[in-house]
């Protein structure tokens, strides 16, 4: 295992760069100072000085951006509650936000700690807080809110008469793990709702963001604060964690196999090739009897390998250490592996992104990633849940699975391709900036509906303001929003009363009384699953599925016994047999074009790779001596049998528009190899005729988005009128200046 160079994280020693102004620690409450005190702290960390000399010396809004364990849920909050301590208002006063339940209880519980002697009152706010909770916070507002998006959505539409109570003297909005709702729909969805919320407070709350990876600074300050990113301050932490890594790769030498998908829309059976054998024995060795998280970028890939994880253990008749977490296992289920993972016994646990994000699952010694990450921020992400502790490195392997044979884009071998690239940006601190410039129309059809609720009604003039000229919208023009509310009367999601006010429709009122409303994003409608009276998780019913089935789901194997199905529920019992189900796709997310081009660079490279070890070396020249056979550095064209390999080595936005423009206006047969297009039945000259003649005839994003047969992408898309959603779909995922001026560069 290599080690890397440093990594942006801080554990250094405090150091106030402010020599001329008061020392930060002086800054605080004298009361919270003695808390510190009292919590044995020595120290405060470089981005925490300057958070609290930033909060509580200028009225800025922030974004303090430092690795996973880098302070920055207290550089936030000591000065946020140093400011509450000196007003001592009713009312909330700061609200924290929070992308998962799990990580508000976490946080509930350290600034619990924290306030307990400071007299300020922390609330949680969420599907799982019992009513009682609950009441005492709307009979008594007051000090910090710790709250999910989907739980402000139901104040608007559940209690908007108290909002105004509850909210009125806000003074900070902190917002956790920002990168992930930058770009998503539930991103949009918590912009508006806090743009609400602001509407409701006597004077504008500051807005703190915190995030381990920002792409683009200036981009992130954008999406934070459209009107004013000027406003917007930024602290980085900085640091010297100590980085092992180790990239191990497994031949797959055919290239015709079923059993386990690379995305969960395909059927999937529980039957192993030797690479997945050779796989689990490394896991097994590597993670056995250590407190370890493994991600693996499906649910389905989840429960293949803990199955085969937990039967070759068995072999060996060896105790089962291993468990698994993602959003369709139970409640139950997930909080029990993060208990365990919590108590200090030794608990590798195979996971989704639901432990990517900052949830405390205690000192984890190492992560393990199966397959490449989506993107360089999420290997980011999952690096820094390992040596949280000072002094500790950060451990991470990664387990490639990879033809070698095959047609061209097996040959040159993508997945370690893609492995390396990420890994090499990650060692230039590079990673995503914020996607920024989607219009999310889906998503505000949702607050619209949001907006008429909390009011009971009204007009499109006021709905216009709220949502979008003093909104969160400010990408909507003012030319597309009758055609919105067109659309959405012509579905009788709204309706115009005779004094010209918007109420909801029968079936607007129907989608708002339904608890899925509060999510401006789409949930599976799945089949729940339990033996006897324990709810084990949910899938999505295969075709087929019948009584005499079986299944794996937690890590277990199970025999189905019986499926009620106007309940949707399916119940098992233990058994030796086992199928992985199929779960909702997500369908991963589009990769940004510099991956793509690092891994042509990586692929045309002789440079060694430390961090690879043996068979990921052979991979690798593998890969390279196609490329030097085949010249990919000078032709990106490749001939195989009747089919045409382009290798566009680009992001997925410009590959999907490349696509679209030969198939649904050239006219070819091309399908989207991710780093290529293959084109069946024509020849190289009919391919360059058909391409360079969009360099003269340019058709506009619009256009080509019209082709497109499905453009349903986003919860309430299904509402918007055709020109609409196809202007949607243009804007989100179509690239037409990348796809350009790749086609000139290639044809030439």
């Amino acid at each position: 295992m290599m080690n890397l160079p440093p990594s942006n994280s801080n554990n250094t020693a405090i150091s106030d760069s402010r020599q001329a102004s008061t020392p930060a620690f002086n800054l605080l409450h004298p009361t919270l100072q003695e808390q510190l005190y009292k919590m044995k702290w020595t120290e405060l960390r470089p981005i925490q000085v300057d958070a609290i000399h930033e909060i509580l010396e200028q009225n800025t809004n922030l974004i303090i951006s430092a690795m996973t364990a880098g302070g920055k849920t207290e550089a936030a909050f000591l000065p946020v509650l140093s400011a509450i301590m000196e007003t001592k208002d009713n009312g909330v006063q700061a609200i924290y936000i929070g992308p998962l339940k799990a990580l508000i209880n976490d946080q509930f519980r350290r600034l619990e700690d924290l306030c307990e002697r400071a007299e300020i009152t922390v609330h949680k706010w969420h599907g799982d807080v019992g009513q009682a909770a609950k009441k005492n916070l709307l009979k008594q507002p007051s000090g910090v809110l710790l709250i999910t998006p989907e739980s402000v959505e139901s104040f608007f539409i559940n209690r908007p008469k108290v909002i105004k109570d509850v909210f009125h003297n806000v003074l900070f909005i902190v917002i956790d793990e920002m990168h992930s709702f930058i770009g998503t729909e539930r991103g949009a969805h918590l912009k508006s709702l806090i743009s609400r919320l602001t509407q409701a407070c006597d004077k504008l709350p500051r807005i703190i963001g915190l995030s381990a990876t920002i792409g683009d600074n200036e981009m992130a300050k954008l999406w934070l604060c459209p009107r004013s990113p000027g406003n917007v301050h930024f602290i980085k932490g900085e640091g010297d964690k100590t980085i092992k890594y180790l990239i191990k790769g497994y031949p797959i030498t055919k290239v015709t196999r079923t059993n386990m998908p690379q995305d969960e829309t395909e059927d999937s059976e529980a039957t192993e090739t030797e690479s997945d054998i050779a796989l689990t024995a490394d896991l097994i060795e590597t993670f056995y009897g250590k407190t370890a998280l493994i991600f693996a970028n499906s649910r389905a890939r989840l429960e293949f390998y803990t199955d085969l994880v937990g039967r070759q253990i068995e072999r060996r008749n060896r105790p089962n250490l291993f468990r698994i977490h993602h959003g369709s296992l139970s409640k139950a289920e997930r909080e029990e592996t993060e208990e365990a993972l919590r108590s200090g016994t030794p608990t590798a646990t195979f996971c989704s992104s639901t432990l990517e994000l900052g949830i405390d699952v205690g000192n984890v010694s190492a992560v393990g990633q199966i397959g490449p990450p989506w993107s360089v921020s999420s290997l980011i992400q999952r690096l820094g849940r390992s040596g949280r502790r000072s002094g500790e490195p950060a451990v991470l392997m990664m387990f490639i699975e990879d033809c070698t044979e095959g047609n061209p884009v097996h040959m040159v071998c993508p997945k370690i391709l893609q492995a390396i690239a990420m890994t090499e940006l990650l060692l230039r601190k590079w990673c995503e900036p914020p996607a920024t410039e989607k219009m999310h129309l889906s998503t505000l059809i949702q607050q619209i509906l949001s907006v008429i609720t909390e009011r009971g009604g009204a007009s499109a003039e006021t709905v216009y303001n709220m949502l979008i000229k003093d909104g969160a919208f400010t990408g909507v023009t003012h030319e597309f929003f009758p055609d919105i509310l067109r659309g959405m009367g012509k579905a009788d999601l709204i309706e115009q009363t005779p004094e010209g006010d918007l109420i909801l429709g029968i079936f607007g009122e129907n989608i708002v009384r339904d608890a899925d409303f509060y999510s401006a994003f789409a949930s599976s409608q799945e089949m729940k699953v339990f033996h006897k009276e324990h709810l084990i998780g949910t899938i999505d019913a295969p075709p087929g599925l019948g009584a005499d089935g079986f299944i794996i789901l937690a890590g277990r194997r199970w025999k189905i016994t019986d499926i009620d199905e106007q309940r949707q529920e399916i119940f098992v019992e233990p058994a030796k047999g086992g199928r992985v189900p199929t779960f909702l796709s997500t369908g991963g997310t589009d990769i940004h074009p510099l991956v793509r081009y690092e891994m042509l660079n990586v692929l045309l490279s002789d440079k060694k790779l430390a961090y690879l070890d043996a068979a990921g070396q052979e991979i690798l020249r593998s890969a390279r001596a196609y490329a030097k056979r085949g010249d990919l550095s000078k032709r990106p064209f490749v001939k195989d049998g009747d089919d045409i390999y382009w290798f566009t080595w680009t992001g997925s936005r410009i590959n999907r528009t490349l696509m679209a423009l030969g198939k649904f206006i050239g006219g070819l047969e091309v399908r989207d190899e991710d780093i290529a297009l293959c084109f069946s039945k024509a020849d190289f000259e009919t391919i360059k005729s058909i391409y360079t003649a969009f360099l003269k005839e340019r058709p506009t994003a619009d256009q080509i988005a019209e082709y497109f047969p499905i453009k349903i992408v986003e919860k309430y898309d299904t509402y918007l009128p055709e020109h609409l959603l196809t202007v949607n779909f243009a804007r989100n995922s179509l690239d037409v200046t990348g796809a350009i001026d790749l086609i000139s560069k290639s044809m030439s």
